[in-house]
């Protein structure tokens, strides 16, 4: 069952040509649990609610989630999808791989969904895929920040001073507040 929010964030996905290309190309790769995640998705939700002209301004980060593939397919995926697309800013990584990306402790992820659950802040904690030619979402926290322009770390981000200062760093380097004004950014 999906909220009024998920409605609204599938509904934007599908009138964004570019998002939608993606998806098709995501799932014409056949990757486990493929998707695209994170900036692309949060990026043009953010334009639409801002009255903003959509147009991808980061990179299509595109998550799958195979232990059996080796980390050095990432690469290959990226020069795959860069041939086939130039257009886009491809970074393809298999999430089996990225548990130890900001601390060398965590244990490793289990799902696209647990990956994904592990981003910094709330709005970017999104993926969405395509199945039976129909929009899904992946979305641990829900839609509701990332549509009411709010963002906060997610909670193994509020543990402790080194979580809270890589989200508290990622968010003075982003500048998202100046590009949305309208951003509520939630200190801890």
């Amino acid at each position: 069952m999906s909220s009024e929010s998920d409605q609204q964030v599938i509904q934007m996905i599908a009138e964004t040509p570019d998002l939608m290309t993606i998806l098709q190309m995501i799932e014409w790769l056949h990757l486990r649990q493929g998707a695209l995640a994170a900036g692309s998705i949060r990026n043009t939700v953010w334009q639409i609610l801002n009255h903003q002209p959509t147009g991808l301004t980061s990179d299509v980060d595109v998550v799958f989630f195979d232990p059996r593939r080796p980390k050095s397919d990432d690469g290959r995926l990226d020069q795959q999808l860069n041939h086939e697309a130039p257009q886009f800013q491809w970074q393809v990584k298999n999430e089996a791989h990225m548990h130890h990306y900001d601390f060398t402790d965590r244990p490793p992820f289990t799902s696209v969904r647990d990956a994904i659950a592990n981003f910094v802040e709330t709005p970017t904690c999104i993926g969405a895929y395509l199945k039976n030619n129909q929009i899904q979402l992946i979305a641990p926290y829900g839609t509701d920040d990332l549509v009411n322009l709010i963002c906060r770390p997610v909670p193994s981000f509020r543990n402790d001073n080194a979580h809270l200062t890589i989200y508290q760093d990622r968010i003075r380097r982003k500048g998202w507040q100046s590009e949305w004004p309208a951003l509520k950014v939630m200190a801890l």
